[in-house]
């Protein structure tokens, strides 16, 4: 008989305990030997809608300007980092210390063939890792189950802001926090008698599928709480222009997990709000100033309590936006995009890959740099074997030198 654990077995959403009793429970596979680096967590931080990649970094190119006469970032706006080809969007500032520090690189032309313009499509693509295939697991969900340790951590995989197909398994979900705000919540008083009535219906002896989620129960409501507990202190500043739905609290809550010590190796961050299709300006410049103030502060935060050194933050996005701007301020959906590896577990500030404006494909950047040889680095840096990376990868993508 197969035990369940507490990771297939919770599932959270809104701040309220979304496991169902019967309905939709499925049991893991035997767990592999465990192939994990103590300590070590990956942020990733899905841009979703699609990130304008010209406008975030701006090539030098005079095709830049001609492309985008409305809507380009002025030259008086653009920042200039250290030994850096490009103008830098004033919205990712706070960046430039960790960039000054080595602890920045872009990566530019990110993306799978095939991955089309599509938001369901292209994001797919993006979290399964297997383009053009039915997506049923995510990259990160099949990594979990394939390094899963023989005594299972609940918390190990969380989702800020939505659940994630990147962190699905086969069998199992990552822990959801849609909201933090919402998470705590306390619930209903009638929730609570049910609670305690499932407690009490717990009988270790029992066999079959229902008693193995009874036994499961009371260490899904500790991880609950526990959760609660780490995300008790954040402030949420509803007034802030910039708090675009509460996210900023999502990176305080991503801040204080690591520093709880509950054993999170992926926490997968979703910040919404980038299909810029019309007025992209104003739009953007909150948003990106939204991700780089965020993860500035969760970097400064880690290093004082000596986490940031076994932190690693991955910044993704579906795809990148057309080159030349539509006639509403802004960009259609488009190819080619932006990716971003931060922290101090990265070789080296720089840009990978580079835009080439006179070379598009049907008005896109071409995709240079496909989106498995960084996630076969972050695999890798998580611990990850060459035979778990290929069964996870569909083959190795070891062509980046991007982390030490």
């Amino acid at each position: 008989m197969t035990n369940m654990n507490r990771r297939t077995f919770l599932s959270l959403g809104g701040g309220v305990a979304a496991a169902g009793l019967i309905g939709g429970l499925t049991l893991p596979r035997p767990a592999a030997a465990a192939q994990i680096t103590a300590q070590r967590t990956l942020i990733v931080v899905d841009l979703q809608g699609g990130n304008d990649a010209l406008n975030t970094l701006v090539p030098q190119s005079g095709l830049y300007r001609d492309l985008r006469q409305a809507i380009a970032v002025p030259e008086a706006d653009l920042l200039t980092f250290a030994g850096l080809d490009y103008g830098v969007h004033p919205g990712l500032a706070a960046l430039e210390p960790m960039w000054n520090q080595g602890s920045v690189t872009a990566l530019y032309g990110t993306g799978l063939q095939g991955q089309g313009r599509s938001h369901f499509v292209a994001q797919d693509a993006w979290r399964t890792a297997r383009p053009g295939e039915p997506a049923r697991s995510g990259w990160l969900g099949r990594w979990l189950e394939a390094t899963e340790p023989q005594e299972p951590t609940a918390l190990r995989a969380i989702a800020l802001g939505q659940s994630t197909l990147a962190a699905q398994g086969e069998q199992g979900r990552p822990v959801a926090i849609q909201s933090v705000e919402g998470f705590r919540l306390k619930p209903p008083g009638g929730n609570n008698d049910v609670t305690a009535a499932l407690l009490a219906m717990t009988d270790p002896k029992a066999d079959g599928l229902l008693a193995q989620a009874q036994a499961a129960f009371p260490a899904t409501v500790d991880a609950v709480e526990q959760l609660q507990e780490l995300v008790a202190g954040v402030e949420i500043n509803e007034d802030d222009a910039i708090d675009v739905n509460g996210d900023r609290a999502l990176f305080q809550a991503t801040q204080a997990i690591i520093q709880g010590d509950v054993g999170a190796q992926v926490l997968y961050v979703t910040i919404n709000g980038f299909d810029t299709h019309s007025l992209q300006g104003p739009k953007q410049d909150a948003l990106l100033q939204l991700v780089a103030n965020g993860l500035a502060d969760l970097f400064t935060a880690l290093e004082e309590s000596g986490h940031a050194a076994n932190t690693l933050a991955l910044v993704v996005s579906e795809f990148g936006r057309r080159a030349a701007e539509n006639g509403s301020l802004g960009t259609d959906h488009g190819q080619g995009g932006l990716s971003f590896m931060i922290g101090p577990p990265v070789a080296q500030s720089t840009v990978i890959g580079e835009p080439d404006l006179g070379d598009l494909v049907d008005g896109d950047l071409q995709i240079t740099i496909d989106a498995r040889s960084i996630y076969d680095q972050a695999l890798r840096w998580l611990g990850a074997s060459d035979e778990t990376v290929v069964d996870v990868l569909g083959g190795e993508w070891n062509d980046l030198r991007i982390l030490t």
